[in-house]
C-alpha cells in the first residue's frame, strides 16, 4: 500500500471543499439571473365610468332659404305697375305689381249681367202661372228697360264730361307750364343783363334773384299740377269704362228678361214643360254662377301680393312687359329661373344633403344638429326637419335627401354658401362606459379584460352604443372596474450585458385615455 502524506490528503480535502463552494455561487448567480428575467409586464389602464356617448353623421351641402316663394301672375296682360323693389322687406298680403284688369273687369261685368238675367228667368219661371202675372213681368221687364237705356245713356254722357274735363285740366295746365318756363326765362336774362352773380348785394341783383326765385316756383307749382292731371287721365279712362260697359251690362240683361217675359205671355206652359223650364232654368243659374267666380278670381289675380313676410331676392320682370298667365302659383316648389318675383325669408337657412341607403334609418326628423358654414369656425345649432322617403339612384347607388335647418336668423349667411353638417343620430347619457380600444370583438361576443390584484381577467360583457373614443357596457362591468387597454412593455435580458432592453408586445392601441400604468405587484 502506498502511503499518503497527512498534508496532501488535507489539500485534497479543501480543493474539493473551495469547487464545492464556487458550485453553489454560480447556482445561486443563475438563480437569480432567471428571476430577474421574468420582470413582471406593464399595463396601460382606465377605469370603467359614467359617462355620454354621442353618434354622429357627418354630411356636406349648401345654405339655401327656408323660406322662398317664386311667384308669377295668373293672369294674362300687360304689367301696369311694380311697387317694390330687391332688398326691400314686404309683409304678408302687400302688393308686388299688377297688370292691367280692364279685360278680366269686362268679362266679370259681363258674367255678373248674366247671372242677374239667369236668376230672373228662373223667377219668372217660378212664378209665371197664369197670364196676368206673364203680362205684368212683360210690362215690368220693359219699363227696367227703358229705365236702364236712359241710365246708360246718361252715365255714357257724364263719363264723357269727366274726360273731357281732364283733357281741359291737361291742355290748361301745359300752357301754364309753358308761360312759366318763358318767365323762368326773362327773369333769369334780367338777373344775366343786370351782372348779378351769388355774391352780389345791390338791390337791383336782390330783386332779379327774387324774381327769378318766385318765377322757377311758380313754373314747379304747375309742373305738378300737370303731372297729377296726366296721371289722372288713365284713371279715369278706366272707370269711365268700366261704369260703361256695368251700365251696359244692365241694358242687355233687361233686353233678355224681356225677352222671356214675351215669350212666357205668348202661351202658357203645361206642368211638364214648366217642370223642364226649371231644370234648365236651374242649369243655367249654375253656370252663371260660376262664371262669375271664375272672371272675380281672374280680376283678384291681377294684382300680385306677397304671400308671406320676407325680402324680395329677385323681380325679373319690368312695367310694359306681357305676361302670359296662368304662370305657376305661389309655392317654394316653382322654378326660381321662371319666377317673376322671388321672396325669400332673410336670415334663416337650411342645407340639404344626401345620406346612403345603410345609414338612412338612423336619421330621424327633430335630430339636433351642428352647421358650420363655408369661412367660419362657429358651429350653429339646427335640427332635421325632413327625410326623404324615395331614394335617387346613380350607377346602382341609392341616396335619400336630408334637409337641416339652422335654429334663428344669421343676417351674415347666403344663399348658396357650402357648409358642412354634423348631425348627432344616437346619444346615451350617464351610462358606464370603457374606452373603445378596451373593447375587443369577435363575431357578435364582446370581451373587455379586467385588472384584479395585478393580473388580466377576461370578462365577456354586452355592448351599447361607441363613438370614436368610449363604448357603453350595459352589462358584464361595474362602475370602477379597472380595464386593460393595453400592454405596454416587457423585459427580456441581455446576454452579452445583462441589461433589460424594453419589447412591444400585446394587443390594443393606446387609445381612450384617461388610463394607468399599471405594474402587478409594483
Amino acid at each position: 500500500m502506498r502511503f499518503v502524506s497527512p498534508l496532501v490528503r488535507f489539500g485534497k480535502y479543501r480543493a474539493a471543499a473551495l469547487a464545492g463552494v464556487v458550485l453553489l455561487v454560480a447556482a445561486a448567480a443563475g438563480l437569480m439571473f432567471l428571476r430577474g428575467s421574468a420582470a413582471a409586464p406593464q399595463y396601460r389602464t382606465a377605469a370603467a365610468t359614467l359617462g355620454t356617448i354621442r353618434q354622429t353623421l357627418s354630411l356636406t351641402g349648401n345654405l339655401t332659404p327656408v323660406a322662398q316663394s317664386n311667384l308669377n301672375f295668373q293672369v294674362a296682360g300687360t304689367v301696369t305697375a311694380i311697387d317694390v323693389s330687391v332688398g326691400q322687406s314686404v309683409t304678408a298680403g302687400q302688393v308686388l305689381a299688377t297688370v292691367d284688369a280692364t279685360a278680366a273687369q269686362t268679362t266679370l261685368t259681363q258674367a255678373q249681367a248674366n247671372l242677374i238675367a239667369a236668376l230672373a228667368k228662373q223667377t219668372a219661371d217660378q212664378s209665371s202661372t197664369a197670364s196676368s202675372t206673364a203680362a205684368q213681368q212683360l210690362a215690368t221687364a220693359t219699363t227696367s228697360l227703358a229705365n236702364d237705356q236712359t241710365a246708360y245713356a246718361d252715365t255714357v254722357a257724364v263719363n264723357h264730361q269727366m274726360i273731357s274735363t281732364d283733357e281741359h285740366a291737361i291742355a290748361a295746365d301745359q300752357a301754364n307750364v309753358a308761360a312759366d318756363n318763358q318767365a323762368v326765362g326773362q327773369a333769369q336774362q334780367a338777373y344775366n343783363n343786370d351782372g348779378c352773380t351769388s355774391s352780389s348785394s345791390s338791390a337791383t341783383c336782390q330783386t332779379d334773384q327774387q324774381n327769378v326765385s318766385a318765377a322757377q316756383q311758380q313754373q314747379a307749382k304747375d309742373q305738378q299740377s300737370l303731372a297729377a292731371a296726366q296721371a289722372a287721365l288713365p284713371t279715369d279712362n278706366v272707370r269711365a269704362q268700366q261704369s260703361n260697359d256695368q251700365a251696359a251690362a244692365r241694358v242687355a240683361a233687361d233686353r233678355t228678361t224681356l225677352s222671356n217675359a214675351q215669350s212666357a205671355s205668348g202661351s202658357a206652359n203645361s206642368g211638364a214643360s214648366q217642370s223642364a223650364s226649371a231644370a234648365q232654368d236651374s242649369a243655367t243659374v249654375t253656370q252663371a254662377q260660376q262664371a262669375v267666380t271664375a272672371a272675380q278670381t281672374a280680376v283678384s289675380n291681377a294684382t300680385l301680393t306677397a304671400p308671406n313676410s320676407g325680402q324680395i331676392a329677385q323681380i325679373n320682370t319690368a312695367v310694359g312687359n306681357t305676361v302670359s298667365g296662368p304662370g305657376t302659383s305661389p309655392s317654394s316648389s316653382a322654378s326660381s329661373t321662371a319666377a317673376q318675383f322671388i321672396v325669400i325669408s332673410p336670415g334663416s337657412f337650411q342645407v340639404t344633403s344626401t345620406v346612403s341607403d345603410s345609414v338612412v334609418s338612423e336619421v330621424a326628423i327633430g335630430q339636433r344638429a351642428t352647421v358650420t358654414a363655408a369661412g367660419s369656425t362657429n358651429g350653429l345649432a339646427a335640427n332635421v326637419t325632413s327625410v326623404g322617403e324615395i331614394a335617387t339612384v346613380t350607377s346602382g347607388v341609392a341616396t335619400f335627401p336630408v334637409t337641416v335647418q339652422i335654429t334663428g336668423t344669421h343676417p351674415a349667411l347666403r344663399d348658396g354658401m357650402s357648409a358642412t353638417v354634423t348631425v348627432v343620430i344616437n346619444e346615451v347619457v350617464g351610462v358606464l362606459t370603457v374606452p373603445t380600444g378596451a373593447v375587443h370583438t369577435n363575431g357578435t361576443a364582446s370581451t373587455v379584460q379586467v385588472l384584479k390584484n395585478g393580473a388580466p381577467s377576461t370578462v365577456v360583457v354586452t355592448v351599447g352604443a361607441a363613438d370614436a373614443s368610449r363604448t357603453q357596457i350595459t352589462s358584464g362591468l361595474s362602475a370602477g372596474d379597472t380595464v386593460v387597454i393595453a400592454t405596454v412593455t416587457s423585459t427580456v435580458p441581455s446576454a452579452a450585458s445583462g441589461n433589460a432592453t424594453p419589447r412591444r408586445s400585446g394587443a390594443g392601441g393606446l387609445t381612450g385615455g384617461g388610463g394607468g400604468l399599471a405594474v402587478p405587484g409594483g
